[in-house]
């Protein structure tokens, strides 16, 4: 669990330091108190990147250079210090435990987060994209190996398109092997993940709401899978000569939300979607919790205006058992209905400063 932070430059958080105990803290204030940038920063600590942009320049305050968020992540009955700083030209430092890291995902490690943000529908409406990030943001908490598999296969992939799309290849062959070996067992990590997800959903989905029964995950390979990955590149391999790239493989896989078959986004309202994202978030959570060592930090941006009271209570009740939970809101009210009566631990934000209530 996340014990204490330090928040600096984020946004319009000037300083920010208070402890977060166990179980649930809310915060509520008015739109554009700081809030969501309360959130944002604690995402940045543990992800190196905001979700709410992909650019330095709008997450770090005005006048100054760079933002620093700093935090003491509890792991059984060890404590670790962490911290990160993000600079306005984009450079990015991070450090665990006073040793700078190799890379941002060893940040995931030592604090992993499941985010709960309506904003980010296109995970079900979008492309395939945002929904291999969060199965593969799934796979790196509960498979051993996988970012090194991942980082492998995507290695061999940018040097094949790269001689692709330069004309040096006279045979492709090796590369189209490497890329094979990878994909396929990269493929079956995610297959398997995806039925682990697809079974979690189908109990959870419709204890949220009855609108979501039926609900699934199918995932698609990138590949049709009557025939070895290999195969497919051998049958490709013209084509990507022409086209410049690789045509078929893990990079193009897709985990689309269906109900009885068919799209999810066909056939639910916005609203519906808005749940049916929460609860494929809600499985991703329960799965790293059975897996990874130390249990996610959940993060619910103004869940209350998002979903009806009804809603929001079935998705708070799922969260209220043992679980660290972060939520924000307007008003203090509609966070402590969505909670039930259950202990919460209160702070106000006003223009940028965090008090208890």
């Amino acid at each position: 669990m996340l014990e204490h932070i330090t928040i600096e430059g984020v946004r319009n958080l000037t300083h920010v330091e208070m402890p977060l105990p166990a179980g649930a803290t809310a915060l509520y204030g008015a739109n554009g108190s700081g809030k969501t940038s309360f959130l944002e920063a604690i995402h940045l600590l543990g992800v190196g990147r905001s979700f709410r942009t992909h650019q330095s320049k709008p997450v770090i305050q005005r006048d100054m250079q760079h933002c620093r968020v700093v935090g003491r992540a509890r792991r059984g009955d060890l404590s670790v210090v962490m911290g990160l700083e993000k600079h306005l030209d984009g450079g990015v430092k991070a450090r665990v435990a006073g040793e700078n890291v190799a890379s941002l995902s060893e940040l995931a490690l030592h604090l992993p987060l499941v985010l709960l943000d309506t904003e980010g529908l296109g995970i079900v409406t979008g492309p395939p994209e945002g929904r291999r990030r969060l199965l593969d943001g799934t796979l790196f908490h509960v498979e051993h190996g996988f970012l090194s598999l991942w980082k492998r296969y995507a290695l061999a992939v940018r040097q094949r398109n790269s001689g692709l799309r330069r004309g040096i290849l006279d045979s492709d062959k090796a590369w189209r092997q490497k890329i094979a070996e990878t994909g396929t067992l990269l493929t079956q990590q995610r297959a398997e993940i995806a039925t682990k997800l697809a079974d979690e959903l189908a109990g959870l989905a419709p204890a949220i709401s009855d609108d979501l029964a039926g609900l699934e995950v199918v995932f698609r390979a990138g590949w049709d899978r009557k025939e070895s990955l290999f195969d497919a590149l051998e049958r490709t391999a013209d084509s990507d000569t022409a086209q410049g790239f690789t045509q078929v493989g893990p990079h193009r896989a897709d985990l689309r939300l269906m109900q009885n078959g068919v799209l999810a986004a066909e056939v639910l309202s916005r609203g519906q979607l808005k749940l049916a994202l929460v609860a494929l978030k809600l499985v991703q959570g329960r799965l790293i919790e059975e897996a990874s060592a130390v249990p996610p930090l959940y993060l619910l941006d103004d869940l209350p205006a998002e979903l009806d009271q009804t809603h929001c209570a079935s998705v708070c009740k799922e969260l209220g058992r043992g679980r660290q939970v972060i939520l924000t809101a307007v008003d203090r009210g509609s966070l402590e209905t969505a909670w039930g009566g259950s202990p919460l631990n209160l702070f106000h934000v006003e223009q940028g400063r965090v008090q208890p209530a």
